[in-house]
């Protein structure tokens, strides 16, 4: 009998065994299965952008052009294996997590030196990236990718003081990255003309940064060395000339604004006038807008601190132009204007985008040495003035953009005034979106805790909890003995 009980025993055990080693299996399988099932997930699922500065979330700008890409594009990391930088491996991941015709590899220099032999103009450096497509490919630099950056009061405290600045640290890997898979994959990229031979201020740096980050190559121009603009000129700018143009010149632009070609104009109070430049205010005026001569004065508040000369002109927010920006509430700074009117009659498109107050009015320039304050004479001009405005031909499409003020693009001012000027580039040579991504600040604000506070939570920490946390352990073992 009691082997009998024995053996039904031992099979009971057998069975719960096996039942059991069964289940296990069953799990280990589910285990297995749900694993594979998440590994084929996009890192945007499975891995959760928990950092403070959301280094690795894609704007809406990247997602966009990066889920619509036709071409295959192969993004390496070049690094020697074990020193990859953990921000930017993760951020490629980003992007191949969206587009499946991105391919993300790892390049050792050290174990394929001849890699880098097609790149070696660019001095590749370590954790950089290269992108290519069938296309074309381009380097994106690890300095590139991290920067430094210093406000005015950076500058201000080292002038003062001498002391140098350790500035801003940026993570500029978002920026740098669209901007090259756009640059790879575009069929053509868009050309901008710089006319020079007429005394015109170079653009500054930061200005050519921005254009360079649109993908908008940068070309110089002496119009008399050329009998019409070249074809591949999307847009043509001028940046303060301080000479006239010839009449030759006036008819190479002209030609090519009628093929529907873009001029941006940005001229001086000083010069800008019929006297002056007669060949270039016949250009403007046959687009329909003439220049109204003298310094521009704003009689309202309209104007920077108690400079009247510094304006801060209306923005027209009904623009096109302006409906492209990122903030209509950026307020433009424009100093030493003179005034922009439409021509009367003209059949030409003119719309407005930035203008003075009808307090407004011009000094004539003869005047400016003999005058001791910027107090309206009777004999000055006043009323509402365009200090920028864009003209198009209904009939070509070719289209003047003029901003009456020489501070326009100066860098101390591009702050202001580079989100306009940047919107009517990219309208201008017909880009439907920008890619311009600002970097992301890497320093994080310091929790600052003061010395009561630090006192109070020492207390709690190191005295409070571990008594009270005693004090229950013997209360429970106390009940418990006594039961």
């Amino acid at each position: 009998m009691s082997n009998t009980k024995n053996t039904k025993t031992s099979l009971k055990t057998t069975k719960m065994g096996a039942y059991s080693a069964f289940l296990t299996l069953i799990v280990v399988a589910f285990v297995i299965v749900v694993n594979l099932m998440v590994g084929e997930l996009p890192s945007t699922v499975t891995k959760i952008d928990t950092s403070s500065l959301k280094l690795y979330t894609l704007t809406d700008a990247s997602i966009q052009l990066t889920k619509g890409l036709q071409d295959d594009v192969v993004m390496y990391l070049v690094a020697q294996s074990g020193t990859e930088d953990s921000n930017i491996k993760e951020l490629l991941d980003r992007y191949a997590s969206y587009s499946s015709r991105i391919k993300v590899e790892y390049v050792d220099p050290t174990s394929n030196p001849g890699f880098l032999s097609s790149y070696a103009d660019a001095n590749v450096t370590s954790n950089s990236v290269i992108v290519k497509s069938a296309k074309r490919s381009t380097v994106v630099l690890y300095e590139e990718i991290y920067t430094v950056g210093y406000t005015e009061e950076d500058y201000y405290n080292y002038y003062m003081t001498g002391q140098v600045p350790s500035g801003t640290s940026y993570f500029n890997g978002e920026g740098k990255l669209t901007t090259a898979l756009d640059y790879v994959t575009s069929d053509t990229l868009p050309t901008l003309y710089v006319v020079t031979g007429h005394g015109e201020t170079d653009l500054a740096d930061v200005v050519l940064s921005d254009i360079k980050a649109e993908n908008i190559l940068v070309e110089t121009l002496e119009l008399l060395s050329v009998t019409e603009i070249p074809s591949d000129a999307n847009t043509v700018i001028m940046n303060i000339p301080v000479k006239d143009i010839s009449e030759t010149e006036r008819d190479v632009l002209l030609a090519y604004m009628d093929r529907g070609g873009k001029l941006i104009l940005i001229s001086d109070y000083v010069t800008c006038n019929p006297t002056e430049m007669p060949n270039l205010c016949a250009l403007t005026e046959a687009y329909g807008l003439r220049s109204q001569p003298g310094l521009m004065i704003e009689g309202s508040k309209n104007s920077y601190m108690t400079y009247p000369f510094v304006l801060l002109p209306a923005l027209n927010a009904s623009s096109s132009f302006v409906q492209k920006m990122e903030s209509a509430n950026v307020t433009s700074i424009l100093q030493l204007a003179h005034g922009i009117l439409p021509v009367e009659g003209t059949e030409h498109q003119i719309s407005p985008i930035l203008s003075t107050t009808s307090e407004a009015f011009l000094i004539p320039v003869n005047e400016l040495e003999t005058r001791d304050s910027f107090e309206k004479k009777e004999t000055d001009i006043a009323g509402t003035f365009h200090v920028a405005a864009v003209s198009t031909d209904p009939a070509s499409t070719g289209k003047l953009f003029w901003v009456s003020s020489l501070s326009f693009l100066l860098e101390d001012f591009y702050s202001y005034n580079g989100d306009l000027f940047m919107s009517v580039l990219t309208t201008l040579c017909e880009k439907t979106a920008s890619i311009a991504i600002a970097g992301k600040a890497l320093q994080v604000q310091s929790l600052v805790v003061s010395s009561a506070a630090v006192t109070f939570w020492g207390a709690v920490l190191v005295i409070v909890l571990p008594v009270g946390c005693a004090l229950c352990g013997f209360l429970i073992w106390n009940r418990r003995r006594k039961r």
